[in-house]
C-alpha cells in the first residue's frame, strides 16, 4: 500500500440556487482525495464506513471504477452517509448532512499488527468530519498512533461548525492535531470560522504556529485568490488559474490529492523522508503549489467532485513548469 486515507464516504445530494436536483455522486473529502490520489498514479486504499445498502453500493462502484482499494471493514450494517449540497449562483456548495461516524480499529492481535505493518502506507491522509466526530474520531487517532513510525501524515480539518463540534472544540481538535501530523491543508475561510477573522499577518502568524507545534508544510487555500505555502524558510503565494466556475464541490480535495501526489514526487514522504518537507526550495514549493492549483482549477469547471488525472493536469504543464520544477 502506497497511500492511506481515513474518513468518511457518502452520496452528496446536489441541488442548484433553484432548489432543482443536479445529481447524487459519491463524495466525503477523504473519499474524493483517495479518488484524485488514484487518478494521479498512486496506489490508494480508503478506511471509511458505509452501509450495506444501494448508497453503500454506488460508493463501492466508483472506488472499483477508480482502483481505490476498500479496507477491510469498512462496509457495516448502518446506512450509509449522506450530504445535501446547495450550490448557489456563484458555483458556492452550502452543505446539511445526515452522517454516522464509526470506522474499523487497528487489530489488537499482534501477529495482525505485525502483518499490517509490514505492508504500511507511506502517507496517510486524514481529515474533514471523519477527523472530528465522535466516535470515529477516537478511531481516527487510534490508527496515527499505529502508523507514525512509518508514514507521514497529512490533515485537512474541513471545519464543519456545528456538525463536529463547536468553534472552540475544532479550534483545540485542530491544535491537537498539529502536533502529530507533517502536512496541515485548510482554508482560510475554515480556520476564520474557528479563529475569528483573519487578515494577512494573522493568517501568516497562524501559519507559524502550526510550524512551531510540529507541523513541517502548512498550506492554506483561498479560493480564487489561491494559495499559500509556509515552510519555516518560505512563505509562496501562488495565483488560482482563472477558469469558468461551474461548481466548487471537490475542488479542495483535488487539491489536496495533487498535494500529495506532488510531495510523493519530490521523494518526501514517509517517516524517514519527513525531515525533506522543510528543506524544498522556494522553487520547488512554487511548482507544487501551481500543480495543486491547476488541479484544482481543473475540478470546479466540471460539476460535483470530479478529479483530474496527471494527464489532464499535464495538459497545463505551462502553468507549474517553474524553475527547479520536477513536474
Amino acid at each position: 500500500m502506497n497511500m492511506l486515507v481515513i474518513g468518511e464516504a457518502l452520496i452528496d445530494v446536489i441541488y442548484d440556487a433553484h432548489g432543482t436536483l443536479i445529481g447524487r455522486y459519491p463524495g466525503g473529502s477523504p473519499l474524493n482525495v483517495a479518488v484524485g490520489l488514484s487518478r494521479l498514479g498512486r496506489e490508494t486504499a480508503l478506511l471509511t464506513r458505509i452501509g450495506d445498502d444501494a448508497p453503500g453500493d454506488v460508493i463501492v462502484d466508483h472506488l472499483n471504477a477508480s482502483h481505490v482499494a476498500l479496507v477491510n471493514g469498512s462496509v457495516s450494517a448502518e446506512p450509509t452517509s449522506m450530504a445535501y449540497a446547495h450550490v448557489d449562483e456563484q458555483g458556492h456548495a452550502h452543505y446539511d448532512f445526515d452522517i454516522r461516524s464509526s470506522f474499523p480499529a487497528p487489530p489488537t492481535d499482534p501477529a495482525e499488527r505485525e502483518k499490517l505493518l509490514a505492508d504500511a502506507p507511506k502517507h496517510v491522509h486524514i481529515g474533514s468530519i471523519g477527523a472530528h466526530l465522535l466516535p470515529g474520531a477516537e478511531t481516527v487517532r487510534e490508527w496515527l498512533s499505529f502508523y507514525h513510525s512509518t508514514a507521514t501524515i497529512s490533515y485537512d480539518p474541513n471545519v464543519r461548525i456545528g456538525l463536529a463540534g463547536t468553534a472552540e472544540d475544532y479550534r483545540q481538535q485542530i491544535e491537537n492535531y498539529a502536533t502529530v501530523v507533517d502536512v496541515l491543508k485548510a482554508s482560510i475561510e475554515d480556520l476564520e470560522l474557528c479563529y475569528g477573522e483573519m487578515d494577512s499577518a494573522a493568517v501568516h502568524d497562524l501559519a507559524h504556529h502550526y510550524l512551531d507545534s510540529g507541523v513541517s508544510l502548512v498550506v492554506l487555500t483561498e479560493g480564487a485568490r489561491g494559495l499559500s505555502l509556509f515552510t519555516a524558510d518560505h512563505t509562496i503565494h501562488v495565483d488560482a488559474l482563472p477558469v469558468n466556475v461551474v461548481d466548487t464541490v471537490g475542488a479542495g480535495d483535488s487539491l489536496t490529492s495533487a498535494l500529495i501526489d506532488g510531495l510523493a514526487r519530490l521523494s518526501v514522504l514517509g517517516r524517514t523522508d519527513v525531515s525533506r518537507i522543510r528543506q524544498q526550495s522556494a522553487s520547488m514549493l512554487t511548482s507544487l503549489g501551481t500543480y495543486c492549483a491547476t488541479a484544482a482549477a481543473i475540478t470546479v469547471t466540471r460539476a460535483g467532485a470530479n478529479p483530474p488525472t496527471r494527464r489532464e493536469i499535464s495538459a497545463h504543464s505551462d502553468s507549474y513548469a517553474v524553475e527547479g520544477s520536477i513536474f
